[in-house]
């Protein structure tokens, strides 16, 4: 039986299920991936792959960096992955996390996950007083100067992170950015320290006028799939690590990832 006849039996769609191999290799990287990486990870010849690629670009499904030539996902990848996270219990549970919290702390409090630009909020839950801060829900954080982002720059895997990194301290010394790191060895003390800690703090960094505190989540496995945030304006909040705020967050962000790991219930 030929090829055709055989998928219109089938009522399935060959090239379809070649082109999920291609995804399939990108999905399980680490981060972005060289065509040669891609076809030998999809069992098929490069310029199979590349055809393929250049297809699933143009849907954005996959997306290649014109500088280095590697791709990886692309932003309907993304909003296919919101979509899907959305259907999932995990985010009623992490909803439910940040609506409890934030009733019991008062001050407003965000979902983030990584984005295709950086650390994304994709949930929040809004303090009701005067006094409260709020951002777009599509806000993406800079990775070194706010507490957000310095959880991720700690905790994602650095394939997505570095080039942004690289990107906010040079122009953190162009500018001279206040209460920002100035070169990668600045950044890596923050790092050691939030990663020794647990926990991510700022007080006004980059002279934002913000401070917040930012925890990671973990799954079963120990790997870091996002991060909660509470923020408000400079001075309003205390980020000690020793403080009850910190030790609030840090308890409910536990608490989510027992129960994502099926070890207790939220």
């Amino acid at each position: 039986m030929d090829t055709r006849a055989e998928e219109r039996q089938q009522g399935s769609v060959q090239s379809v299920e070649v082109a999920g191999e291609v995804l399939r290799a990108l999905v399980a990287a680490n981060g972005p991936m060289r065509l040669s990486d891609i076809a030998q990870a999809s069992a098929m010849h490069p310029a199979k792959a590349h055809r393929y690629l250049v297809s699933l670009t143009r849907i954005g499904l996959t997306s290649q960096d014109s500088s280095t030539g590697l791709y990886d996902l692309g932003p309907m990848a993304l909003q296919m992955a919101l979509k899907g996270f959305i259907r999932f219990d995990i985010l009623r549970l992490s909803v439910d996390c940040i609506e409890q919290l934030g009733r019991e702390i008062g001050e407003t409090v965000a979902l983030v996950i990584w984005g295709e630009a950086g650390p994304k909020f994709i949930r929040m839950a809004e303090a009701r007083h005067g006094q409260a801060s709020t951002v777009p829900i599509t806000h993406i954080c800079p990775l070194t100067w706010s507490a957000t982002g310095l959880l991720f720059s700690t905790y994602e895997d650095p394939a997505r992170t570095s080039a942004l990194i690289r990107r906010e301290i040079e122009q953190s010394q162009l500018v001279n950015r206040a209460n920002a790191p100035q070169s990668m060895a600045d950044l890596e003390k923050l790092t050691a320290s939030i990663r020794s800690n647990g926990v991510s703090t700022i007080e006004n960094g980059g002279n934002s006028g913000n401070a917040a505190i930012s925890a990671p989540v973990f799954d079963a496995s120990g790997k870091f799939i996002m991060g909660i945030s509470v923020f408000a304006k400079a001075g309003r909040i205390d980020t000690s690590l020793d403080g009850n705020l910190v030790r609030k967050i840090t308890s409910a962000t536990r608490r989510l990832s027992d129960a994502l790991a099926g070890r207790k219930s939220f």
